[in-house]
């Protein structure tokens, strides 16, 4: 089986030279704004926004499902944050790991964003739920980080919704992210309904 294991051998070879580097090929919210309330999340049932609008009643649960390439942080603990700001403030909510996914070339229902092109590779699937305790009517935004921890160092990447600066890149399945948490101005936005 064809998975992240090439990728894995690199960056563990990088991060003895460079430091450590996560890996963000597979790493997926959403590719503009829309999609993230469209698009089905792979094997199932719920969109990448699971409200399925930007538009969010107050006193409800903002859910929002996140892939990783397995293993994306390499030896280090992985970790997924979404950096919300209610307008006023920041707030950072960590996710919870839901399930493994394969993405199978050969089986055309499992293929996502095109990819992959050929054999197979393993992702996880990530959830965050944000409290309606932290939101606010209006409009909110939010931020997507990928981190790997070990005991003396840890790395972060956001996924974002716009290009916005010389640390931005795009990825295989087309979602923006940067190594900077200068992101303003490029993250999603989700309006709070009083």
């Amino acid at each position: 089986m064809k998975t992240c294991l090439g990728f894995l051998v690199l960056a563990w070879q990088a991060a003895n030279v460079f430091g450590a580097e996560l890996i963000t090929d597979w790493a997926y919210h959403s590719a503009g704004s829309d999609p993230r309330f469209m698009e089905l999340v792979p094997g199932g049932d719920s969109t990448f926004l699971q409200s399925g609008s930007e538009q969010i009643a107050d006193g409800d649960t903002v859910t929002i499902h996140v892939l990783t390439c397995h293993n994306f942080a390499g030896d280090m603990d992985e970790q997924i944050f979404v950096r919300w700001w209610d307008g006023s403030m920041s707030h950072w909510i960590m996710g919870s790991w839901v399930r493994n996914l394969t993405l199978d070339a050969a089986r055309p229902e499992s293929v996502f964003r095109g990819h992959p092109v050929e054999g197979t590779v393993m992702l996880d699937l990530w959830k965050v739920d944000i409290p309606s305790v932290i939101t606010r009517p209006g409009e909110n935004f939010y931020a997507i980080q990928l981190k790997g921890v070990s005991a003396d160092s840890s790395e972060e990447r956001y996924l974002l919704n716009r290009f916005g600066g010389d640390f931005c890149q795009t990825n295989n399945l087309g979602q923006i992210w940067s190594a900077s948490e200068e992101f303003d101005g490029q993250d999603w936005i989700v309006r709070i309904m009083e």
